[in-house]
């Protein structure tokens, strides 16, 4: 069972890079054809993206990990 929860929190984060990777891409796409003006408000705009998917992912790590530990603990001792 443990194997399994950690298979998806496994494929969770792969999924979750592969997503990244494709929107980096576009972003730089996009920065790539924007006056410099109008690029540097763009990249503050991605900049404060990344800070809140980086906050909320790391709360859902956290919220993971909690349920993980409460299986564990009732399977070991129930």
């Amino acid at each position: 069972m443990m194997l399994a929860l950690l298979s998806v929190l496994v494929i969770i984060a792969v999924g979750g890079r592969a997503t990244d990777a494709v929107r980096l891409s576009q972003a730089e796409n996009i920065l790539a054809r924007l006056p410099e003006e109008e690029a540097r408000a763009y990249y503050d705009v991605l900049r404060r993206r990344v800070r809140r998917t980086i906050v909320m992912r790391g709360l859902a790590l956290i919220a993971l990990l909690c349920i993980f530990w409460v299986i564990r603990q009732r399977l070991m001792h129930g």
